[in-house]
């Protein structure tokens, strides 16, 4: 189960924190992390592009278990913030991860453009977390050669089992990022393929235990968000799931 820490955090200081991370991914990613428990998946959680921790924390008090979690950021190297989005503030994230009980044993911040990590950066990030994150989200600079680059890296530092979350695919005003996307999977065959949509977010599963997951999400989900619609459409050649949470129903966890 998830813990009660992440209930109380997005009831509460989830709702203060600046950004547009949307509570009700949460309903698809609750059975996933439970799925990923009861197969031994374990590992911190990363993120590229924290902003002021919005969701970054709430991956971090899922996978408490398992530091130190990983956050990249420019925060205030806005040279490299090339794609205009909202800025990261390093105080204000440092304050977002005080108030929930998340310290410097808990979190390694990384002050770095994506676009200059290196192999060798890779290499001792993998060895830190312990062979890589349970969970990677991806919501750095929203041009397309960023977002091929940071899935890339997703891919590289996230276990087997693991999941990869890219923020922002369909959004109207960021087209970048369904571009780069697009442009990754026609152009080669990553191992992570997506696997469902939901709350803005595609999620990506490591192809040997992508159907397993998908699997997982059909099978939990009606019973428990009754509310909840889900339709399955293919996606680069893979089966995926469009999931739409019944937002009237105000129940992020079940």
């Amino acid at each position: 189960m998830i813990n009660q820490k992440v209930a109380e955090y997005l009831s509460g200081q989830f709702q203060q924190i600046r950004g547009h991370s949307n509570p009700y991914i949460w309903n698809s990613l609750q059975p996933l992390h439970e799925w990923q428990e009861s197969q031994d998946i374990k590992g911190p959680i990363g993120e590229i592009g924290v902003m002021l921790g919005k969701f970054f924390v709430a991956l971090a008090l899922a996978k408490d278990a398992y530091p130190p979690h990983f956050a990249f950021d420019v925060f205030d190297q806005t040279q490299f913030n090339l794609g205009g989005g909202p800025r990261g503030n390093l105080d204000i994230f440092k304050e977002n991860l005080k108030t929930a009980s998340l310290g410097e044993k808990e979190v390694e911040i990384r002050r770095v453009d994506s676009m200059s990590i290196t192999a060798r950066d890779i290499e001792q990030v993998r060895d830190a977390t312990g062979g890589g994150f349970s969970i990677f989200s991806v919501d750095g600079c929203h041009r397309a050669e960023h977002t091929i680059n940071d899935v890339q890296i997703a891919i590289e530092l996230t276990k087997p089992g693991g999941l990869i979350l890219l923020d922002d695919y369909y959004n109207q005003d960021w087209p970048g990022v369904q571009e780069g996307a697009a442009r990754l999977y026609l152009n080669a065959m990553p191992r992570f393929i997506p696997i469902a949509f939901s709350c803005n977010k595609l999620l990506l599963a490591h192809i040997g235990y992508a159907e397993a997951m998908l699997e997982h999400l059909k099978n939990e989900l009606p019973g428990r968000f009754p509310g909840l619609r889900i339709n399955e459409v293919p996606r680069y050649g893979y089966p995926t799931l469009n999931i739409y949470p019944d937002t009237k129903s105000g129940r992020f966890l079940s």
